[in-house]
């Protein structure tokens, strides 16, 4: 599998970890307590292998920063969290910033 396709799949299971994380309410709930231990659990193994391809930095600074994306995303849908001027601007200095080391790393 392509170290990209598995970095995709790396932050999807890391959001969905968080999003479990939320639905636990501190680990009130235990159900979702599984879902944090899946979603990590296959997150930071994809991750583990998109290292040996990727460089460090760069792989690392793209699945932190789309999962920030995802899950301010997710938490809009989901708990209808608001999205402000400050909150989009946040989002898109981050992917700015990962652009920049991407373009670094050429």
């Amino acid at each position: 599998m392509s170290p990209y396709a598995l970095l995709g799949l790396s932050v999807l299971f890391e959001v969905f970890g968080d999003t479990c994380m939320k639905l636990s309410e501190g680990f009130k709930r235990k159900v979702p307590i599984i879902g944090i231990v899946v979603g990590y659990a296959v997150s930071f193994y994809a991750l583990s292998h998109v290292f040996a391809d990727l460089p460090l930095g760069l792989a690392y600074a793209i699945w932190t920063s789309a999962a920030v994306a995802l899950t301010a995303v997710v938490s809009r849908i989901i708990w209808k969290e608001k999205f402000n001027a400050k909150k989009i601007a946040g989002i898109a200095l981050i992917i700015f910033g990962v652009a920049c080391l991407c373009l670094g790393a050429m």
